[in-house]
């Protein structure tokens, strides 16, 4: 097991949304949208310091309220064509770190214990980039190909299918000396080169990006909040 070193946790969460004005602040089962990124970031023990990296006083004032630290972000750093390799580039240069996990902050339906055991695989891999992910037996074409299908044969049962992965984005960690040694060699290091795809529950993944995705999440946040657990039943004959 590798010793990752300083741990620190960067949420970015820019000003600009195109999709969802100000979804970031924007009041999601009673809380702002960002403050679920801070709090499950807070609740990891490994975790040295946590940091929002934003261009928005607004974002940077929630963030101190919830427990985090700020990282005032470049306007250029902001805009829609700076790319994720710049701004994280940017931040590891400036923040003291080891390890960066990177929080998503529009996956609220991510929890602590998946962070924790995102940095236990990544503890005890080779890897210098995990990379959040679900995967499906489904069916999939690109371009019209089959991905992890054949057309020119009897289609088999869904479970026989190879699985295809998705990249949610949920939690990201990366080598810090790694990265900016990639990104100063290449001018991009996000996808890391020596990457771990590290598969969590479909619902953790869930980014929102529409107006449906607060419906579908605040929807499944509200019914966590609720205590009681009915007793699992089926339907039978009688």
């Amino acid at each position: 097991m590798r010793d990752l070193g300083k741990i620190v946790v960067l949420i970015p969460a820019r000003a600009g949304s195109k999709r969802v004005k100000a979804k970031n602040l924007r009041i999601i089962a009673g809380k702002p949208l960002l403050s679920y990124s801070i709090s499950t970031a807070l609740d990891v023990s490994q975790v040295s310091e946590v940091y929002v990296n934003s261009d928005s006083e607004a974002m940077l004032k929630l963030a101190e309220r919830c427990g985090a630290r700020c990282y005032q972000r470049d306007p250029v750093l902001a805009s829609d064509t700076a790319t994720g390799d710049e701004f994280a580039a940017d931040f590891m240069r400036n923040v003291e770190a080891d390890t960066v996990i990177m929080l998503n902050p529009v996956c609220p339906l991510l929890k602590s214990n998946q962070v924790i055991d995102a940095i236990e695989q990544y503890q005890n891999s080779d890897c210098d980039t995990l990379i959040s992910c679900d995967s499906t037996q489904m069916q999939v074409f690109f371009e019209n190909v089959g991905v992890n299908i054949s057309t020119s044969e009897m289609l088999r049962p869904t479970q026989e299918n190879t699985p295809v992965k998705t990249l949610n984005w949920a939690v990201t960690i990366w080598d810090k000396h790694k990265f900016l040694e990639h990104y100063n060699n290449n001018g991009y290091a996000y996808l890391g080169v020596n990457r771990l795809l590290f598969e969590i529950p479909p619902l953790s993944g869930i980014k929102i990006s529409h107006e449906q995705d607060f419906e579908i999440c605040e929807a499944i946040l509200n019914s966590r909040n609720i205590e009681t657990q009915e007793e699992i039943k089926y339907w039978m004959d009688s």
